[in-house]
């Protein structure tokens, strides 16, 4: 995925519930593990979104419960 903006770490029970989740809204993500670079805990997943539009970032931030972390250039 180009443009990574931010991510979202999640549980591993639960990324796939975002995954479906984002789907049906139609909003592009990729999920990373830890041995990419992000600083997760044992047990976590990153949910990783592109720079979008405003409204659709309203949406995830309401999906996720708040904001996101800023991905690591």
């Amino acid at each position: 995925m180009e443009n990574k903006s931010v991510y979202f770490p999640v549980s591993w029970d639960d990324a796939a519930d975002y995954s479906r989740a984002l789907d049906a809204l139609g909003i592009p993500y990729a999920v990373e593990d830890p041995t990419e670079g992000l600083p997760l805990s044992q047990g976590q997943l990153a949910i990783v979104l592109p720079h979008m539009p405003a409204r659709q970032y309203k949406k995830v931030v309401s999906l996720f419960h708040g904001e996101g972390e800023h991905y690591p250039r």
